[in-house]
């Protein structure tokens, strides 16, 4: 598969004003979704027998970088969730949910997202409180799910609930076991957040009031959702990295021409070295957190440790999405402060990088404890 000659269209299908327009109006990106379910992205690393591509991880770092350099930023957040959903489920999901569930992420007809974290856990995923109790043959579910995605838009989630209250079990990651929820379901409730970006989907809290999920809708095992859903954290990491390497890149592109086009006391304000400088070392810096995305993802698909390597290229490359953004932005002047010349929303966007899928302190945690065998500081 050439990636990236997969994807090359979109940028001029999809341009800078249609996600301004999306964005300005809070509106999903219906026409984009409904492309990206023609050509299987959202099914890129599901493998061909059940609809998908049949990608590699490396492959599809490639294409998010390739468009979040044309700006698509976090706007590619439902094609990376159904991915990351559909990896879970084919490590850990029963035949039945794979045969049912997979060909429908893959096309796009369903869109699925998690419901993880909560008001009081959140990066303690372990502390998680909504719980799961046994009633006939399925589960009464009761708790609240914060910054669940696609409001209004998702059809499922995986969910993850206590099925054992975490006084009673041996290990802190036991106990919790991870469902498919249907949107549909009775006692479900949603509230919107405002969001200081991203706002090309809604954002907000999930409330579940003795929702009922069958058994049949449970993820691996019973008590043991935790060691399912871990096997989707490392690429979930790597591609939002690559959504930042492929930003710092949009970045570097659009204050190079602009700095190549304005003149200031007659010549381009590019040929001096106060411009031109920063932006060869921001490029520099993309480039490398792009191949560390790239190395994480190689890791990945040999079936190597890539924990430590997700981390590094998570908080490499969002550090250097928000430095060159930044810089462009200061390029830019005034310009760089309108709508108009979109700089201004893929910086916001990029913001949440900020804090997922893992903070910036706790991926440099993870590889101070993983990858240098410092003493654990949380």
């Amino acid at each position: 598969m050439e990636e990236e000659a997969f994807v090359e269209d979109l940028p001029r299908m999809f341009p800078q004003d249609y996600w301004l327009e999306k964005s300005e109006k809070g509106v999903f990106p219906e026409e984009f979704w409904q492309e990206c379910g023609r050509r299987r992205l959202p099914g890129f690393l599901i493998p061909e027998e059940y609809g998908g591509l049949g990608g590699k991880l490396e492959e599809l770092v490639n294409v998010v970088v390739f468009l979040a350099s044309h700006g698509f930023g976090t706007a590619l957040y439902p094609v990376l969730s159904n991915n990351m959903s559909a990896l879970v489920l084919l490590n850990a999901g029963p035949q039945r949910l794979r045969d049912e569930i997979l060909p429908r992420l893959a096309s796009g007809e369903y869109m699925m997202g998690l419901a993880i974290t909560e008001r009081e856990s959140g990066s303690d995923v372990l502390s998680i409180s909504t719980s799961a109790t046994k009633s006939g043959e399925g589960y009464r579910v009761n708790g609240e799910k914060m910054f669940v995605n696609n409001i209004g838009r998702a059809t499922h989630m995986l969910l993850a609930a206590r099925t054992t209250p975490a006084e009673k079990v041996v290990k802190r990651s036991d106990g919790i076991t991870l469902f498919v929820l249907g949107l549909r379901l009775e006692g479900l409730s949603f509230n919107v957040l405002e969001k200081m970006g991203t706002n090309y989907f809604k954002t907000g809290v999930m409330k579940l009031a003795d929702v009922f999920i069958d058994g049949d809708m449970v993820v691996g095992m019973v008590d043991k959702g935790w060691k399912a859903l871990t096997f989707a954290l490392n690429p979930d990491r790597i591609v939002y990295a690559a959504i930042g390497a492929g930003s710092a890149l949009y970045a570097v592109k659009t204050a190079a021409a602009y700095a190549t086009d304005r003149k200031v006391f007659g010549k381009p304000i590019g040929s001096y070295q106060g411009i031109q400088l920063p932006l060869a070392a921001n490029y520099a810096e993309a480039e490398a957190a792009r191949l560390l995305c790239v190395e994480a993802a190689q890791a990945f698909d040999r079936g190597e440790r890539s924990d430590v390597l997700a981390c590094a290229a998570k908080y490499f490359a969002s550090e250097t999405a928000f430095k060159a953004l930044g810089h462009a932005m200061q390029v830019l002047g005034g310009y760089g402060y309108l709508k108009a010349r979109h700089v201004e929303r893929v910086f916001r966007d990029v913001m949440l990088l900020k804090s997922g899928p893992i903070t910036q302190e706790l991926a440099l945690a993870y590889v101070a404890e993983r990858g240098l065998s410092l003493p654990r500081s949380y």
